[in-house]
């Protein structure tokens, strides 16, 4: 046999596997369950690397994350016996509002860096964990982007709009960070146009995330059955 399908014959057998191979759902649920996981874990780097170099960048973002992460938990725990899709309309709604809410803040924290300039140079390994961090997330998004496309259900839709929150955030943040750690601090005025530029896209397409939420709950709860 196979050693591919000698391995996926031997996690069908269990009931656990058999859900994991045949339900697209019930996969996504688990993936995002372990992406929670490494989100509170990043969360936390993030929170570290803010006590450890007095930056509130990185504490703004190891409150992000940790939001992200409950927001994710949130999505997944929809009732799936009462009232499911009020419960999902809900939770749409709640998230796009949130999302709305970070996108803001993130904002924030660039127009005070711009006023309270601290550029810090990191060392090397914590940029790479940032950058693999980074990457990893980012095709996570486009992922479950896709899954999102095929499903058509509104927490499918809400998961790939977290990701992309996420992945969006995490860019501006690499960026934040690997100008001043492998610039040669000559040119402020390219690093403000950089972080400017990133800062504004990333306000634009989470604020476009929330609000795209808050339209796909407002759509459903119209078509849905009284």
């Amino acid at each position: 046999m196979n050693p591919v399908r000698k391995i996926k014959s031997k996690i069908d057998a269990s009931p656990v596997g058999h859900h994991l191979l045949s339900d697209r759902t019930f996969r996504a649920v688990a993936i995002t369950f372990l992406s929670m996981g490494w989100n509170a874990v990043y969360g936390v780097f993030n929170g570290v690397l803010g006590i450890v170099y007095g930056s509130v960048w990185f504490a703004t973002m190891c409150v992000y994350y940790l939001m992200l992460g409950y927001m994710r938990l949130w999505v997944t725990s929809f009732n799936e016996q009462k009232a499911r899709r009020r419960t999902e309309r809900g939770t749409m709604k709640l998230c796009g509002i949130a999302l709305i809410f970070l996108a803001v803040v993130l904002s924030g924290s660039v127009v005070l860096s711009f006023k309270y300039p601290v550029a810090k140079k990191y060392d090397k390994i914590i940029m790479i964990t940032i950058a693999t961090y980074t990457f990893v997330i980012a095709f996570l998004a486009v992922r479950n982007s896709v899954k999102a496309q095929k499903e058509k259900s509104l927490r499918m839709i809400a998961l790939r709009n977290i990701s992309l929150g996420g992945a969006t955030a995490s860019i501006l943040s690499l960026q934040r960070s690997m100008i001043p750690t492998f610039g040669d601090g000559g040119s402020t005025h390219f690093a403000n146009v950089m972080e400017g530029a990133t800062g504004m896209g990333a306000f634009v397409i989470i604020t476009a995330l929330g609000v795209s939420m808050l339209v796909q709950s407002r759509k459903n709860s119209k078509n849905s059955p009284r």
